[in-house]
């Protein structure tokens, strides 16, 4: 294949500057540019042999390839077998201790952590890379809340303490979204007519660079220091190298991949310097979001029939409040016009922020005290607290069993 031009990148992206950005950073943008023409091509083989063997007297159920990915001992066909090998290889670069401490910085306060999501999200939609398959697939408002679910159990797996170590539920699970977004790719190219020449490769690698690096790993960490949430250099790099591994599995190519968090901060800081012009369907899938993607809930000691009537009730009271502030607040990290095109207003309640800030620094002073405990038992806090909202029971060897993830 030629070498994309920087008139295609501008296309596919929707980025109005990018002649400007690669002038100021031209190899991350030529990285960036090639990337959004490649899959993955690991994962990307198994589907193509997964649909090629459909009828043959050893072709492989979608659950057969599931288990293989659990560690079935069971023979697998040439393209499964290459990418299990693969998979089951970490990097030489890969430290599990350094991935560890990563983690239990990030659930030192993984409840405000958790709640990133949202802006992820809302920052992947600005992204055409995004939204267009959404679209062709027809997921633009359907199952909006159970999307959001799923993404969220897959963060809290990926991000456990030893949950992304290889065999473990963190691993699995991000395995098998890397291979869903395959059998995306697969559909979308093959089925549905995809136009790579004028779109790029669906879920493309520059996309899953920018959805880890930027998305998952730099966002997140500016919305907490925004609330006042501090972290030490060496947790800054231990976080870094979490989402490293977390990327690698996922089937981002090494080159894409921060070293370090200068280099995830450069890759964010490159990201947000394009001037996007979001896809249309971006407004419909934020206001979806804003909609459906979540729910008031509590915990109530009353059968589930009760309790299900007792918060529905709440939250069709809280829903119109909720909405209008979470659209508020999303304004906050997000460039004035890409948030007008997405249909997000700033309105006085995204100051909420700036209240809430002398109570986390409180909150930390007194972690750091010693008065909650150690780092290590805070973080098993929130980590029980938040996966036990969204309904995992750690302890059981089947937490990683999930459907669609976002």
């Amino acid at each position: 294949m030629e070498p994309i031009t920087a008139h295609q990148a501008a296309a596919i992206t929707g980025a109005r500057n990018w002649d400007a950005v690669a002038a100021d950073h031209p190899e991350r943008a030529a990285s960036m540019a090639a990337g959004l023409m490649r899959g993955d091509r690991l994962a990307d083989a198994v589907i193509a042999e997964f649909f090629d063997r459909q009828g043959a007297p050893d072709a492989m159920t979608w659950q057969d390839v599931m288990a293989a990915l659990e560690g079935a001992d069971s023979p697998s066909p040439p393209a499964l077998t290459e990418f299990l090998d693969a998979v089951r290889t970490p990097p030489t670069w890969y430290d599990p201790a350094l991935a560890r401490a990563g983690a239990m910085a990030w659930w030192r306060f993984g409840s405000l952590q958790s709640s990133t999501l949202y802006q992820s999200l809302i920052y992947g939609y600005q992204a055409r890379g995004f939204t267009r398959p959404l679209s062709a697939t027809g997921r633009l408002t359907d199952g909006t809340w159970d999307r959001v679910q799923s993404t969220a159990r897959w963060v809290a797996l990926a991000t456990a303490p030893e949950y992304m170590e290889v065999g473990r539920a963190g691993w699995v699970q991000t395995l098998r979204i890397r291979l869903v977004h395959a059998m995306v790719r697969h559909h979308l190219v093959h089925r549905q007519g995809w136009d790579t020449e004028q779109w790029g490769v669906p879920i493309n690698q520059t996309y899953s660079q920018f959805t880890i690096t930027a998305g998952f790993l730099a966002l997140p960490l500016r919305i907490g220091h925004d609330f006042g949430l501090r972290y030490s250099p060496a947790e800054r790099e231990a976080i870094t190298h979490m989402w490293r591994w977390i990327g690698s599995v996922m089937g981002v190519d090494d080159d894409l991949l921060p070293r370090s968090f200068a280099d995830a901060a450069e890759i964010d800081r490159v990201a947000r310097a394009f001037r996007m012009e979001p896809d249309p369907d971006a407004r419909t899938l934020v206001s979806a979001l804003l909609d459906d993607g979540f729910r008031t809930e509590f915990p109530l000691p009353l059968p589930p029939a009760v309790a299900n009537a007792i918060n529905g009730a709440v939250h069709t009271v809280t829903r119109p409040v909720l909405r209008t502030l979470f659209a508020s607040v999303s304004t906050r990290w997000v460039d004035e016009d890409i948030a007008s095109a997405m249909g997000l207003r700033a309105t006085p309640l995204h100051n909420v922020v700036a209240l809430a800030r002398p109570l986390v620094r409180s909150r930390e002073v007194l972690r750091a005290l010693g008065v909650f405990g150690s780092d290590t038992r805070v973080a098993q806090r929130e980590l029980r607290l938040v996966t036990t909202q969204l309904g995992i029971d750690l302890a059981d060897p089947d937490a990683a069993r999930y459907g669609r993830v976002a």
